[in-house]
This record gives C-alpha cells, sequence and structure tokens, in this order.
C-alpha cells in the first residue's frame, strides 16, 4: 500500500541543493558545552555533607563541568552550635569559593543553613550569589 500521499519525488530544487548540506552542518553553532555557575550545597539541622552526596552525583552527570561545594561543617549534633560561630564557619569557607566565581553562584540550603544565610552571610554573598 502506497499510503494516503503516494510516492513522491522530491522537487527538483531539493535535489540541486543536496550537495550544499555539509556546509549547512558546518556553520551550524557548536554545542552549548559551557559549564553552570558553581553550586554550594549546605546541609540542614542535625544533617550532614553525606545526605547530599547523590545531589552531587546528580548535578555532575547531569552538567558536567559545573563545581559543585557540599559544605562538610557542622554536621550532626555541631549544627546546634552557636550561629555566630556557624555563620563565621559558612564564610571562611565559602568566600573563596565566591571570590573564584565573578559570574556568582548558585546556593542550595536546606533547613535551618538557609536562616543562617540570610541573616549572616548576604553582605558577604550579594554581588555573586544569584539563586538561593
Amino acid at each position: 500500500m502506497l499510503g494516503l500521499w503516494g510516492q513522491r519525488l522530491p522537487a527538483a530544487w531539493v535535489l540541486l541543493l543536496l550537495p550544499f548540506l555539509p556546509l549547512l552542518l558546518l556553520a551550524a553553532p557548536a554545542p552549548h558545552r559551557a559549564s553552570y555557575k558553581p553550586v554550594i550545597v549546605v546541609h540542614g539541622l542535625f544533617d550532614s555533607s553525606y545526605s547530599f552526596r547523590h545531589l552531587l552525583e546528580y548535578i555532575n552527570e547531569t552538567h558536567p563541568g559545573t563545581v559543585v561545594t557540599v559544605l562538610d561543617l557542622f554536621d550532626g549534633r555541631e549544627s546546634l552550635r552557636p550561629l555566630w560561630e556557624q555563620v563565621q564557619g559558612f564564610r571562611e569557607a565559602v568566600v573563596p569559593i565566591m571570590a573564584k566565581a565573578p559570574q556568582g553562584v548558585h546556593l542550595i540550603c536546606y533547613s535551618q543553613d538557609g536562616t543562617v544565610w540570610r541573616h549572616g552571610l548576604l553582605e558577604v554573598a550579594v554581588p555573586h550569589l544569584h539563586a538561593v
């Protein structure tokens, strides 16, 4: 059965353009392989960086070349330390990462550590922070 449209030959002008097809392929833009902005992941209360190993693997698989840092600070019961200590610890860990990222960073905070960022680190992060 020939189908609804039957067999059709391409128009003559299409056959004339076929030799130029490789030129179109050369003119096509290169695939976008640039990595994304660095990602900083901060765990929450009573948690640890180990909890985010799957997220780290996922980002590395889906966005190769993206720098992902899962902060390993104030794990477990240490997350109950005074807020000012945590802010200082996070600041010391994050400032060097942000200094290497003039285009900014993405920040993923879970639970209490979103509060730590809002209250203690925004003065450091504002020029570099593009997503919380």
